[in-house]
Parts: structure tokens; C-alpha cells; sequence
């Protein structure tokens, strides 16, 4: 079972600036963490790139995981 707050590492797979989301991939689940450019710009970001190697603290509304807490590795 997975818990809420989590820290984790994932690699971005998808960001789309204009739509303002995005997913991580897990690296050690494989499982999309939907992100938001709200929850980027709280951590003083602006955007992210596919590829992007990043660090975050996995979180749990209803049966969908989030990120916050995103950094950049």
C-alpha cells in the first residue's frame, strides 16, 4: 500500500505548459504522478521538460497521486 507524502524520484514524461500538467513517471513504481503548474510554481518553477530527471513528495487525493515538493535532479 502506498502511503501519502512520499519521497520519491521519477523521470517527466509528459508537461504541457499551456494546458498547465503534466505526469512523472516512478522510478520505482512505473506509475504516472500527475503534476500541476501550480504545484511547480510553489517550488520556485516555472516549467518542465520531458526527460527531466526530478525529485518529489508523492501525495494521494481520492484514488490519484500528485506531486509536489518537485525538484529538479
Amino acid at each position: 500500500m502506498t502511503e501519502d507524502n512520499v519521497q520519491k524520484t521519477g523521470v517527466v514524461k509528459f508537461f504541457s505548459l499551456n494546458g498547465g500538467y503534466g505526469f512523472i513517471e516512478d522510478d520505482e513504481t512505473g506509475t504516472d504522478i500527475f503534476v500541476h503548474l501550480n504545484n511547480l510554481k510553489e517550488c520556485g518553477l516555472n516549467e518542465l521538460n520531458k526527460d527531466n530527471k526530478v525529485s518529489f513528495v508523492q501525495n494521494k487525493k481520492g484514488a490519484r497521486f500528485y506531486a509536489t515538493d518537485i525538484k529538479l535532479l
